[in-house]
């Protein structure tokens, strides 16, 4: 009986975790770039003397009917999500390219790996990262070319899957909700530059454009490093549940 309330528990916490970055980095964006869409649409096709919001009611008032408004709202939540994907696809294989190219401030596996070896002595380390295959990664010792993902990937996906079962208290989830809450914001605050101009034809909507786009690209920037911080934190607390022991009973295998 314990046993199966744990495991609810864990349901439970993940589905609660994934509704999270649901939210927070696939609607949301998603909402505010399917509302980029439609006002730069509504300026450059719609009526000219009619602003967009008192367009929308009047259209509203015309299909004033549940089932209307019921199937409006489940294509809002539908565009939405499915916009949001896009941009949070598209701002991670930016991402992805940044972090191949090893542009600063990104970091190589081989060398965050170093980098902590360095800090908490090699063999420490090495006592550690030896008995787990996945390491060799870190090491060099694979060949990477034929992997689908990049190196730091693999090990930081397996540092975190170790830790959610065997030291809950030491998972990286917070920073990951945080990378894809902004990763899925990059495109629509890039977005934002064609629509600052069409709200303000003069001086400030261009400057308004510029900021924009130097914002998604600090954006960028800032999910670049963290990526590489969140690589290094899994790592670090990886090696940290195995110096101080399991913080939590491991599962039953039977």
């Amino acid at each position: 009986m314990e046993t199966a309330i744990k495991e609810a528990q864990t349901l439970i916490g993940s589905l609660g975790t994934y509704s999270r970055l649901v939210i927070v980095g696939v609607w949301f964006p998603g909402f505010l770039m399917l509302c980029e869409f439609t006002y730069i649409y509504f300026r450059l096709f719609g009526p000219s003397d009619k602003g967009p919001f008192n367009f929308a009611a009047e259209k509203m008032k015309e299909y004033d009917s549940a089932v209307i408004s019921t199937f409006i709202v489940i294509f809002i939540l539908a565009v939405s999500i499915a916009l949001g994907y896009l941009a949070r696809d598209i701002s991670f294989a930016i991402s992805d390219i940044w972090l191949r190219r090893n542009w600063p401030p990104a970091r190589a596996l081989s060398e965050i790996f170093e980098q902590i070896r360095m800090l908490y002595g090699n063999e420490q380390v090495d006592g550690i990262a030896r008995k787990h295959a996945v390491f060799r990664l870190a090491y060099g010792e694979l060949d990477v070319s034929r992997l689908a993902r990049s190196p730091e990937s693999y090990v930081r996906e397996y540092c975190k899957q170790w830790l959610r079962l065997r030291a809950p208290t030491l998972n990286t989830e917070g920073l990951e909700i945080e990378i894809n809450m902004v990763m899925g914001l990059v495109l629509p605050v890039a977005l934002a530059a064609a629509v600052f101009p069409l709200m303000n034809k003069n001086v400030l909507g261009g400057a308004l454009a510029i900021a924009s786009l130097l914002a998604a690209i600090f954006m960028m920037y800032r999910i670049t490093w963290a990526r590489n911080i969140e690589t290094e934190q899994a790592i670090v607390n990886f090696l940290f549940a195995h110096w101080e022991g399991p913080l939590v009973p491991p599962p039953p295998t039977d």
